[in-house]
This record gives structure tokens, C-alpha cells and sequence, in this order.
């Protein structure tokens, strides 16, 4: 997400989404109330016969909305804005706005912190790379980087087996062509700081690469993923884009990083050691500056602000880290049937 034009005097924001993890954002930004901004197609009043108007072609036109539901299509990659015009034609009827992942609007409400924070998390997510990508066979492999603006091809190894070879000359060849694969991917993980990378091709050559990083690099293994291409080279990272791999493992790291938190504030809660949840006691916790990590359900902060808020600002301001955890996985439903809020402590309380 890019934050083009910021005037909190005035309290608005000037965005341009750029992925579908910023509607996933938005979708917790935008509240009723809020009044967004933004050209859109909207179908003008025929005043030609009030009892039988003519239907006319749909104009692109700039409104100003006030939001009364927000709606997230994630299978269709939008979000619905729905509400009532306060500005443009046809003020006070209803209309719905569609933000994509290609959507210039402006945002006017009243920010709070974890809003401005939503907003520095995807800006920050947007400069970040995203994953390295492998497609091959046994012949050659293509290495790419996914960025926010697109595919950046890293580079690309081939194997000097042939058919032609003597059998142990062939093994050789190919042992030294996996070999190389992997220090590449090791090289260029840690150079490129991305914390996954997919594995993807026809055939085995992906199983054989898997298993060499499981002996060399296990805690590479531990964040690779395979797929499936139909060809090797650049139409393969092309393919694992298309095919929506990537999309798939950057859902399931985020899933998986809220999930470990989750899974660790319970493992310290059945122990009673440095870990509690519920509203009291983690206000408690954070009026005594305990808080190392506070867990907070997405759902229960857009149901319960007023409850949910003050809690967020005095552990922030004793140098908490605030995760905002998804309800759109079991570890986020548990948390938000807890009362929506956890946390991990710096001592334990007793």
C-alpha cells in the first residue's frame, strides 16, 4: 500500500492499494461512518420522464461516500464499500464503492494509533521482497524475486549431464548441479532477506533440490514449498505466480507467525507462566508495564474499541509489540473466543 498524500490536521489519507493483503487491511480500516473518497461509475437520473426513465450509460464520476458496510471479496479480489453520497451527484442515495489492488481513494475519518499502524505495516510489506522462486527440471533452473512491482529474475543454473555420459560421470554432474541450486537459494536468501521460497517444476528435480536443502540447510527446508509448473525457466515463475502459489504461502506464513503466537501464550497460560488473556487481566498486566507481546483479535478491536482501545495504548506506550491477529484462522478464533485478547509477558505476574 502507498500512502500518496497524508493530512491527519484534517484527518484524511490519500492511498493507492497495491496487493490483496491491503484490502485485507483495509477491510479493518474502514468503518461506518468513515467517508471515502474516489472515482467511480455510477448510472445518472434520466429526467427526460419520471414515470418512464430511460436507461442511461453508466458516467465516471468523483464521490465522496459515507460508509455504512464494508464488504471483503477476497475470491474476487475487491472490497465493497457501500454507503450514502455526501458529495457529488446525487447526494444521500446509496451507492457502493469497489476498491481493487489498483485503487487510488481517500480515507477521512478519525485515526487511531492501530489504524496508522495497519497502514505502516503494508507500506513497510510493500518495499520488502517478497519470496525467491525456483522453476526447474533436471536440466536448468531459473531463479526469481517477488517484488512488489512485479517478477525480478535473479539468474539461472544449468546441468552439464547429458545422456551421453558415463553413469557415474552423469550422477556426478547432477550432484553438482543440485549442490548449486541450493547455495544459490542459501546465498540468496539471506542476501535478499525473503523468508520463504517456493520450489516449483515438472517432474522430481523440485523433490531432489528438497532433499539436498533437508541435509545442507534444514532451516531453509523448514520455509521451502513445492509446487507444480509445466516448464522450467522464466514461463515456470511466471507459472507459479499465475497459479497462485505465491498468494498461497505468504497467507499461510502470515497465518503461521499468528498461529505460533497464539499457540505460545496458551502453552505459557497452561503452565502458568509468563502469559495471560481475557479484558482484566491483560489490562492488569499492562497497568504493571508487563507486556513483551500483546495479542489482540481482529474481530473483538472492531466489535469493542471503546473497550479494546485503551488497553492497545498503555501497553504501547511501555514498548509492547501489538500483533493484530486474524479471526480468519482457528488460532484467531480461539483468541477472539477468549475475549479477544492476549498476551506474552516480560515476568510473570504471579
Amino acid at each position: 500500500m502507498r500512502i500518496i498524500h497524508k493530512d491527519l490536521e484534517n484527518n484524511q489519507i490519500k492511498l493507492l492499494t497495491e496487493n490483496l493483503n491491503d484490502l485485507w487491511h483495509l477491510q479493518h480500516i474502514i468503518s461506518p461512518g468513515d467517508v471515502v473518497v474516489s472515482m467511480t461509475w455510477r448510472r445518472p437520473k434520466s429526467e427526460t420522464d419520471k414515470f418512464r426513465p430511460e436507461r442511461r450509460e453508466k458516467e465516471r464520476v468523483k464521490l465522496s461516500l459515507r460508509v455504512k458496510k464494508v464488504e471483503f471479496r477476497k475470491f474476487s479480489n475487491e472490497l465493497r464499500v457501500l454507503g450514502e453520497i455526501v458529495k457529488g451527484p446525487d447526494i444521500g442515495e446509496h451507492h457502493s464503492i469497489k476498491i481493487d489492488t489498483d485503487s487510488k481513494f481517500t480515507l477521512l475519518k478519525e485515526w487511531k494509533s492501530d489504524h496508522l499502524d495497519r497502514l505502516r505495516e503494508a507500506r513497510e510489506a510493500s518495499k520488502r521482497p517478497k519470496m525467491l522462486l525456483a522453476a526447474l527440471d533436471d536440466e536448468r533452473a531459473t531463479f526469481g524475486l517477488v517484488r512488489q512491482y512485479g517478477l525480478e529474475k535473479l539468474g539461472e543454473i544449468t546441468s552439464s549431464a547429458s545422456g551421453k555420459m558415463y553413469e557415474s560421470n552423469r550422477r556426478a554432474s547432477e550432484s553438482e548441479y543440485y549442490q548449486k541450486i541450493c547455495d544459490f537459494i542459501q546465498s540468496h536468501m539471506k542476501s535478499k532477506g525473503t523468508s520463504s521460497v517456493i520450489v516449483a517444476g515438472p517432474g522430481f528435480a523440485k523433490k531432489e533440490v528438497y532433499s539436498l536443502l533437508k541435509d545442507e540447510y534444514p532451516e531453509i527446508a523448514s520455509k521451502t514449498h513445492l509446487g507444480n509448473t509445466s516448464t522450467p525457466g522464466e514461463s515456470g515463475l511466471n507459472e507459479i505466480i499465475r497459479r497462485g502459489i505465491v498468494k498461497r504461502v505468504l497467507d499461510e506464513d502470515r497465518m503461521s507467525m499468528e498461529t505460533e503466537l497464539v499457540e505460545k501464550m496458551m502453552k505459557e497460560v497452561s503452565k502458568n507462566g509468563k502469559a495471560t488473556y481475557g479484558r482484566e487481566k491483560v489490562e492488569k498486566a499492562a497497568r504493571a508495564g508487563a507486556i513483551d507481546k500483546l495479542l489482540v483479535s481482529d474481530e473483538v478491536l472492531k466489535k469493542k474499541r471503546e473497550e479494546v482501545e485503551p488497553i492497545i495504548e498503555r501497553a504501547r506506550g511501555t514498548g509492547s509489540d501489538i500483533f493484530m491477529i486474524s479471526s480468519e484462522h482457528e488460532a484467531g478464533n480461539q483468541l477472539a473466543r477468549m475475549g479477544g485478547l492476549g498476551a506474552l509477558l516480560r515476568y510473570s505476574l504471579g
